[in-house]
């Protein structure tokens, strides 16, 4: 498809016969950051209109409903590549992430060539499990505590103990199932199906443009934290794709440095680019766009990477989130900031932990994750049937849209 092409998304499956949604085009490659400012910035001005009034609906069942759950399960998230985590969390020979957060035992980790690689964490003699712990880890190899059998971290199997008692065994064929694991932009990305090949460049549809020109590669793991959402997945991403709640849900925390409800967004392939501006935006009103410099001064920067992470630039370091759906009402939220550098000293090193701590305890945790996790009590009432979403919502409409098509 050339880069400048249109779709149309089809009609929606049966399931969206009652409250439909609104058909929206995605463009490909989509303008740049810079425009998205120069947007913002007449709209501040008063010289462009925002976003039409709407009104649309999408069925509570959608958050609710545990068959309509494993269909996204299986469509989503387990046929296309998921953003893991940064690869300089995986900086030396044996760093490891281990992991069940799709319900499935996984180790990924980084092999004595420097290639990462992501094995299904079972043993291919009876079956245990490799690792038993989850979280970051530094193998030398992978020791099965049954038997003993030993893998390396190429996933070979490498030694059996007692080997004669066995008839007919090849320990070539009898290395670790692997998973497609792609390393682009700093980010690994995992597909979570065995014998699945992972087309990792049509998945992005040029978003390594623009992950690029805000040096996503060039930043630092820095911490992270994993914690379970007593709520659908869709719901939290809902609350990234929705400017109209910054000065009203975050008004005691991040609300004060934004505008009202002043956001765009656009598609790059099945992703979505939304910039939110900040105060400073009033300073790029007349500027030319080679004079803007750091775009992060006057917008605020996230990338929906369809289905499962949110890419955000803040002004100083980087956030990423990553969700794992458990269940209808159920998720795994991983949250990992990026650095510029690694903290050179401790004072540097108290700087962002601060930072970290305001962001996903005082706003993530106490007030995006409390709104989801309160929508996901609300919606158990039966007093509504459907969510009702506005203009100033746009994009979670368009992300509703693209589920819908995936569905259909």
């Amino acid at each position: 498809m050339p880069a400048n092409a249109a779709t149309v998304l089809p009609e929606p499956p049966p399931c969206y016969a009652q409250v439909r949604l609104r058909t929206y085009e995605i463009i490909m490659n989509s303008s740049h950051p810079r425009q998205m400012v120069q947007q913002l910035a007449q709209r501040f001005a008063g010289r462009a209109s925002g976003p039409a009034a709407m009104t649309e609906r999408v069925p509570v069942s959608h958050y609710t409903d545990p068959q309509h759950f494993q269909r996204e399960l299986q469509t989503l998230f387990l046929q296309r590549p998921l953003v893991l985590c940064h690869e300089t969390q995986l900086a030396q020979q044996g760093d490891a992430i281990v992991q069940d957060w799709l319900g499935i035992p996984m180790i990924t980790v980084r092999d004595k060539q420097g290639a990462i690689n992501t094995f299904i964490n079972v043993c291919r003699h009876r079956g245990m499990r490799l690792v038993p712990e989850q979280g970051q880890a530094c193998l030398r190899s992978l020791v099965c505590p049954y038997h003993q059998w030993t893998y390396g971290l190429d996933g070979a199997l490498r030694n059996i103990p007692r080997q004669e008692s066995f008839a007919d065994l090849d320990k070539k064929q009898l290395g670790l199932v692997t998973l497609p694991t792609a390393v682009r932009n700093g980010l690994v990305w995992v597909q979570p199906t065995p014998g699945k090949t992972m087309d990792i460049d049509t998945h992005l549809a040029g978003l390594g443009e623009d992950l690029d020109f805000f040096q996503l590669g060039a930043f630092s793991y820095c911490q992270q934290s994993v914690r379970n959402v007593d709520a659908n997945w869709k719901l939290i991403q809902d609350a990234f794709l929705d400017g109209y709640h910054v000065a009203r849900l975050h008004k005691h925390t991040v609300g004060p440095f934004f505008p009202d409800a002043l956001a765009e967004s656009n598609f790059i392939g099945d992703h979505l680019r939304n910039a939110v501006a900040r105060n400073e935006i009033e300073e790029a009103v007349d500027l030319p766009a080679e004079q803007l410099g750091d775009l992060r001064r006057y917008a605020t920067f996230s990338y929906t990477t369809f289905p499962n992470s949110v890419l955000i630039f803040h002004p100083e370091y980087i956030s990423i989130i990553a969700l794992f759906p458990q269940s209808a009402d159920s998720t795994v939220f991983v949250h990992t900031m990026l650095t510029p550098d690694v903290p050179a000293d401790e004072a540097q090193r108290d700087h962002f932990l601060r930072s970290f701590q305001l962001i996903d305890e005082g706003v993530f945790a106490a007030e995006d994750i409390f709104a989801a996790a309160g929508t996901q009590q609300g919606l158990r009432s039966g007093a509504n049937d459907a969510l009702i979403f506005g203009g100033l919502e746009e994009a979670a409409v368009r992300f509703h849209n693209l589920i819908a098509r995936e569905l259909a």
